[in-house]
C-alpha cells in the first residue's frame, strides 16, 4: 500500500506543480469542490479558504466521528468524492481507506498535509491480553507510519495549513493570493500561541501523561517529557499492566500533568491523577464538533489556558 501512495503523490506533486489539470474558476464557473476527509483538516482548510469566492468546502467524516483509525467509507462518503474536484487529508497513516479512494476516484486531487513534516513516534500500546508477536501483526496491518496527530502541535498545523493553501492555488489562480495570505496569518497566530504556551513557564522536561495519542504533540509544545500513554477505545481498553506501571511513574515522578479528552480515557486519566492526589486537564482533541463553531486557533488557544490553569494551581 505504501509503494502505491508513494507513486501516487509523487505523479500529485507533478500535477500540482503545472502538468495537470487547472480548475477554471473565472467569474462564470463552477466553483471548486473541496473535501476534507475529518474534522480537524475540515477546520484548517476553513481557516485556508475563508473569503474564497470560487470554494465549496465539505467535510466527509461526519464531525462526531472523532479519529478516523478504522475508518470506512460509506455510501455517503463515496457519493460526495464522486462529485469533488479535491481531498485533503491529514496523511501519515490516519486515512486507512485512502487506497480504497484512489483506486475508485483515479481522477480525484488528493492532498496529503503531512507531507515534509516530522511525525513523533507513535505511543506503543497492546491490547488485553496481546502478546508481542500478536501487536506487530496489529500495527502493521493498520499501516501503523508514527504518531499521525500532526494537527495539535499548531506549528505542524502551520505547515499543513500552507500545504493547502499551495495546492489550491494551483487549482484555482482565482483565490490564490487569498489562500496565500490565510496560511500566513494563520502561521503567524499559530506561532502567537507556541509563544503563549511558552511563557506559561512550565520548566523543560516536566513529566506528563497522556490519555489521547494526539496529546504527544501538545505535551512537546510545552517540552513535557511524555512519561507514558494510556489509551482506551470501543476496539480496546488498557491492560492491567500497564495502568499498573503508570500509576507507579506517577507516584516515581510525581507527575503533574494528565492530559485525557472527554472520552473513554478520562476514567484512567482521573485514577491515576487521584494516586498522586492532582486533577486531570482536560483537553480537546479537535476530532469533533462545538457547539460554537470555534476555530482551530480559538479552539488551541483553550487547550494552552487549560494547561496553564493547572499549573498555576499547583503552585
Amino acid at each position: 500500500m505504501k509503494k502505491k501512495l508513494s507513486v501516487f503523490l509523487l505523479a500529485l506533486t507533478m500535477l500540482l506543480s503545472g502538468c495537470g489539470k487547472t480548475i477554471d474558476t473565472t467569474e462564470n464557473s463552477e466553483k471548486l469542490q473541496v473535501v476534507t476527509s475529518f474534522y480537524p483538516v475540515y477546520l484548517l482548510a476553513q481557516a485556508v479558504t475563508e473569503g474564497a469566492e470560487k470554494v465549496d468546502l465539505l467535510n466527509m467524516a461526519q464531525p462526531q466521528t472523532g479519529c478516523l483509525h478504522d475508518y470506512e467509507l460509506t455510501i455517503s462518503d463515496m457519493k460526495l468524492l464522486e462529485g469533488a474536484d479535491v481531498l485533503i487529508i491529514n496523511g501519515g497513516g490516519m486515512e486507512g481507506f485512502l487506497e480504497q479512494a484512489v483506486e475508485r476516484y483515479p481522477q480525484l486531487v488528493i492532498v496529503d498535509t503531512s507531507a515534509g513534516i516530522a511525525l513523533l513516534e507513535e505511543e506503543h500500546h497492546h491490547h488485553e491480553g496481546e502478546t508481542e508477536e500478536e501487536h506487530a501483526a496489529h500495527s502493521h496491518e493498520h499501516g501503523h507510519e508514527g504518531n499521525p496527530h500532526i494537527w495539535l502541535s499548531p506549528e505542524r498545523a502551520a505547515h499543513q495549513a500552507e500545504t493547502i493553501a499551495a495546492a489550491l492555488g494551483e487549482l484555482d489562480k482565482t483565490d490564490a493570493k487569498r489562500f496565500a495570505a490565510n496560511a500566513a496569518d494563520f502561521h503567524e497566530a499559530a506561532h502567537v500561541l507556541q509563544e503563549k504556551a511558552r511563557a506559561i513557564g512550565i520548566p523543560e522536561g516536566e513529566h506528563s501523561v497522556v490519555f489521547h495519542e494526539g496529546f504527544a504533540y501538545f505535551a512537546e509544545l510545552f517540552h513535557m517529557e511524555n512519561v507514558c500513554g494510556i489509551f482506551a477505545d470501543e476496539y480496546q481498553m488498557p491492560s492491567a499492566k500497564e495502568l499498573t506501571e503508570a500509576a507507579d511513574e506517577a507516584k516515581d515522578h510525581g507527575i503533574r500533568f494528565f492530559l485525557t479528552a472527554e472520552d473513554n480515557g478520562r476514567i484512567y486519566a482521573e485514577t491515576l491523577a487521584a494516586e498522586v492526589d492532582e486533577k486531570v486537564v482536560l483537553l480537546d482533541p479537535l476530532t469533533t464538533a462545538d457547539e460554537d463553531d470555534l476555530s482551530y486557533l480559538e479552539r488551541m488557544a483553550n487547550n494552552i489556558k487549560a494547561v496553564e490553569t493547572c499549573w498555576k494551581e499547583g503552585k
